[in-house]
Formats: structure tokens, sequence, C-alpha cells
């Protein structure tokens, strides 16, 4: 059964904390808070004053409480929604949250952000308005629309939480969603990871967001895309060795191709791991991909393909 999504998030908040501040609030994660001392996340608190009354809407709420670099305290209300329905009492959620941590905490330090990962493009609250006669009130907060954002916009440099958010990105769109497409995006989410060179324990977190928030439908592909990520984070002992092997197979394919494709493809297949094949036999079978998908997760020719279709691969 696929993880929740309200799950990941708050999850991927508490592990990434500071880079989620410095994502979101970058001035203010600078001269603020002091990051050496843990935050605490009130979650059981911030049920407590305001219990979930359908629990068929998933979103995630977090409360956390940070400690400034001058010893007082600073409280975050985070509020993510993830189903894409439009909630019309949501400002008003909102307004409650305030007032009753408020209330409930006395006259803390607290801002509020929304981060709508809904596809819902006319849904973006920002403010509860209340107004009877001569009494009003006006309460705004901050709101992130992850649909109105481009790449470009997601991608903050040297921040690990933007993978985080583009994966987000990339889930919110349907041509995004088959198998060959996820293996497309997924392996270039990791290969942004390694590049980076973030700290490993944020890799591990952040991998498993990514492979979590939106599934393979095909179990033998999971299997294949994380061969390619325990290959892709692997460190080998020489990169001299490492250089010398990738010019000799680079050298034997443009033989084969000289050759002629057929040739080639029988002296490629001496070496082609026996797990790629029996994938590719799964996923014949199912009918569930087309020969250029499978090609595609699978690296492998079209050709290649229809001769495992046709028994010609052993």
């Amino acid at each position: 059964m696929p993880i929740p999504k309200d799950t990941l998030w708050k999850a991927i908040i508490e592990d990434l904390f500071d880079d989620f501040c410095y994502y979101f609030f970058p001035k203010w994660a600078e001269s603020v808070p002091d990051f050496s001392k843990l935050p605490e996340f009130l979650d059981k608190e911030l049920d407590a004053l305001y219990p979930k009354d359908d629990p068929s809407k998933r979103f995630a709420d977090k409360l956390v409480k940070v400690f400034t670099k001058e010893g007082k305290e600073h409280w975050i209300l985070i509020h993510i929604e993830v189903q894409g329905y439009q909630d019309l009492g949501f400002p008003e959620r909102m307004f409650t949250y305030f007032h009753r941590i408020r209330d409930r905490y006395g006259k803390v330090d607290l801002m509020a952000l929304v981060i709508l990962t809904d596809g819902n493009a006319t849904f973006n609250p920002t403010e509860y308005r209340y107004r009877y006669e001569k009494t009003e009130i006006v309460y705004t907060f901050a709101s992130f629309k992850l649909l109105e954002k481009s790449e470009a916009e997601l991608n903050v440099p040297y921040n690990p939480f933007s993978v985080v958010m583009r994966t987000a990105k990339k889930a919110l769109q349907k041509n995004n969603l088959s198998d060959a497409a996820q293996m497309t995006w997924k392996r270039e989410l990791v290969v942004a990871l390694k590049e980076a060179n973030y700290p490993p324990p944020k890799i591990r977190r952040i991998l498993h967001f990514i492979k979590n928030y939106v599934v393979f439908r095909e179990n033998h592909i999971i299997d294949v895309f994380e061969e390619f990520v325990s290959n892709t984070f692997t460190q080998r002992k020489s990169m001299g060795i490492e250089e010398v092997v990738k010019q000799y197979h680079e050298a034997q394919r443009a033989q084969a191709i000289k050759e002629g494709l057929e040739e080639g493809l029988k002296e490629g297949l001496k070496q082609l791991e026996q797990t790629k094949i029996k994938g590719i036999r799964k996923a014949l079978l199912r009918g569930k991909l087309d020969f250029d998908e499978i090609a595609d997760i699978f690296e492998v020719s079209l050709a290649f393909v229809k001769q495992v279709q046709d028994g010609e691969v052993k």
C-alpha cells in the first residue's frame, strides 16, 4: 500500500527542517533561528487544538517551535494541502489555528505558511475575512502554490529541499505518471542529488521521498530503478579504471554500429544482465507498456525488445 502523501510531507519537513526554512524563508532563516538547537515538533498539541473532522481529506499540519539566536521561542505553523479539492472553509481553519495557538501558548511569535500541492488552478487562498457591521477581522498568511511555479523557480541552488519540491511538481503533471515517464524524471533527480554532493543522511531521506511520492505500477520496474540508484551512488575505488572501462565499452559500441545492428546486439547480449532481460519479458507479458516505453526504461533498442518478444534471447 502506498505511503500517504501527507505522511511523507510531515517526515521530510522534520528530516530537512533547516533546509525547509532556508527554502521558504531565506532572509528569516539566515538571521533569526538558532539551528544548533533542535526544533520541537508539536503535532500532538496541534491535533488537540484542532482535530480533523474529515479523515478523507488529506493534509499535513506541522506546528514547530524554534529557538532564536537571542534565546527566544518562535513558532511556525505549516499547513500542506495534498488533495486537489477546493475547501471553502480552509481560510477560516487557518485563522482558527492562529487564535487557538495564541490562546493556548500566549503571545508567541507565530508565522504561517500554506503549501498547496493540489492541481486546482482556482484554489489559492491567502486570507480570511470576517465582517459584521463595524466589526472586521482580516487574517493573511503566506501561500505557496506549486502549480504556478516553474522548474527554474523551484530549483534553489545548494538547497536539497529543491529536489523535494521538484518531485511534487512532477507528480502534478499527468504525463509524468506512467512508469516510463517516472523512470526518466526520477533518474534526473537522482543524478541531481548525486552531483549536488549533499550529506548522505539527507540523500537517503530525499530518495525515500522520490521513491514513494509517486510509485511505479510494475514491481520489476521498481527493481530496475533501485539498481540505478545503487549504481549511481556506489563509490568506486579507482576512477582511472572506471574511465578505462567506459572507453572500452564506447569503443565496442562504435564497432558494433559499424559492423551492423544485428551483430552489435549479439555482442551486447553477452554482457546484458539477466535481471534486465527478465524485466523486459514481464513488461511484455503484462502488455501495459509499448515498445518505446520498454526500450526507454531498460535502456535497450527497439530491435532488442522485439528479439525478447520473439524468443530470440535466451
